[in-house]
């Protein structure tokens, strides 16, 4: 799937929601197909079905036999439909139990699966409606000959769809794929964000949270349209992926704006996370697919580490949103906007964590991520980065060396966590680490 940012307001996530999903697209297509039946036809009965009937095009030489043809189509592409929808769900419950079940909302937004299901309830409507235009008992002359022409075109389609279809449903379950297309997309920057100095005045007004769940975007581009003349600062107290209780604060201003309205439309707030959130779920979504690969059951620590190498890509992506401390993240078309919660620390400090939490218990996997932060800091200090995120980076590797260390009862493997922290001090410019209670 292709790179997206952040949706829009309130009515981008409606749409969004009414068209990321399995029923949409087969629901038109249940509905164009009566027409577009209809039109063939009507084409056919004007003339079409005539003129292939004496050109010699037609493929039926009685009516009774185009009947139990058509009849015999309107039984396969009716298998079809019920064949590759029970995949689907096959595909998904699988899928969802050794991924992770936030996957469901990227595999709902798939164009396959859903192109398929609505070629699929196309055909089988457009052919029942012709199978029941044809009689029998008519001479061969007036049997529709272009519809059922039609029809085989169709039927031939769906079956080279099916096939294709097939295929795609699954490479889904080829994770790595998944891992990959979710990283590509972490590494891209959702919000471009500025440092600045934090307004340190009083706020005269606040706009708040009208329900409780997580907000899903903020639509900063139509903010600053509507906002258009007013002055003063604007801060968004929560970011993308927070979630918010009724009543809590959403956004403070320095002056009052005209009305709340504008500023709630361009903040939807849904019942659950989705990647319409963007970067801060994508980020989160790779540190989930690690967790569920290391778990117990599944105990697939490669997938682990394919989601390790897929953070830092995304971490490298970002590390021009670092803000030092003390100065705030704001939006570059609109500096007086401040964005607590979208800079680099608040997008990665806390899947960091729970990446090493999770992998803690996996030697391989620490080491791997410790080499990949080692490579991250030698990179970035190379472009001149800020020292600050040198230094976030060299902190998370020191406590994934620490917490590594502390569970790992087989002295080799604390060696080996060891040895990584110290490639991570040799690679880079600076005070190293000291690994505590390190076998060096």
């Amino acid at each position: 799937m292709a790179a997206r940012g952040p949706i829009g307001g309130i009515r981008d996530w409606m749409i969004h929601r009414l068209v990321a999903n399995y029923w949409s697209l087969p629901l038109v297509a249940v509905l164009v197909a009566p027409l577009v039946a209809g039109l063939v036809l009507w084409a056919d009965s004007e003339g079409a079905g005539r003129w292939v009937h004496e050109q010699g095009f037609a493929l039926f030489v009685s009516a009774d036999t185009a009947q139990d043809v058509t009849a015999a189509i309107v039984g396969a592409n009716a298998a079809f439909l019920t064949l590759y929808w029970s995949i689907v769900l096959i595909v998904l419950t699988l899928a969802t139990g050794n991924l992770g079940v936030r996957l469901v909302d990227r595999w709902l937004d798939k164009g396959m699966v859903r192109l398929s299901m609505a070629g699929l309830t196309f055909c089988l409507v457009f052919s029942v409606i012709v199978f029941a235009r044809i009689d029998a008992e008519a001479p061969i002359a007036l049997v529709p000959h272009f519809a059922l022409a039609a029809v085989l075109v169709l039927g031939a389609v769906n079956i080279g769809m099916l096939g294709v279809a097939i295929h795609d449903l699954g490479r889904t379950m080829f994770i790595d794929r998944s891992v990959a297309h979710i990283g590509r997309e972490a590494s891209s920057v959702a919000v471009p964000v500025v440092a600045a100095m934090p307004h340190e005045g009083n706020w005269a007004h606040a706009v708040r949270a009208p329900r409780d769940g997580y907000v899903q975007s903020i639509d900063l581009e139509t903010i600053t349209r509507e906002l258009d003349g007013h002055r003063g600062a604007v801060r968004f107290c929560v970011a993308p992926g927070q979630h918010v209780q009724k009543g809590e604060t959403l956004v403070r201003f320095e002056h009052a704006p005209p009305g709340d309205k504008p500023v709630l439309s361009a903040v939807p707030i849904s019942d659950f996370r989705s990647g319409i959130e963007s970067t801060v779920f994508q980020v989160r979504l790779l540190v989930e697919v690690a967790a569920r690969a290391m778990s117990p059951g599944i105990n697939d620590f490669y997938t682990a580490i394919a989601c390790a190498d897929q953070l830092a890509a995304a971490i490298a992506g970002h590390a021009e949103t670092w803000v030092d401390d003390g100065m705030i993240a704001a939006y570059p078309p609109d500096p007086r906007f401040e964005l607590p919660g979208q800079d680099f620390r608040s997008l990665f400090e806390a899947p960091l964590k729970a990446f090493r939490q999770s992998a803690s218990d996996y030697p391989a996997v620490a080491i791997r991520m410790i080499d990949n932060l080692a490579r991250l800091a030698s990179l970035l200090g190379e472009r001149q980065c800020p020292g600050g995120l040198l230094a976030f980076l060299e902190a998370a590797a020191g406590e994934l060396h620490d917490h590594s260390a502390a569970r790992t009862q087989f002295v080799p493997d604390r060696d080996d966590i060891a040895a990584a922290l110290r490639r991570f001090a040799e690679r880079n410019i600076g005070a190293s680490p000291t690994p505590p209670g390190s076998a060096s």
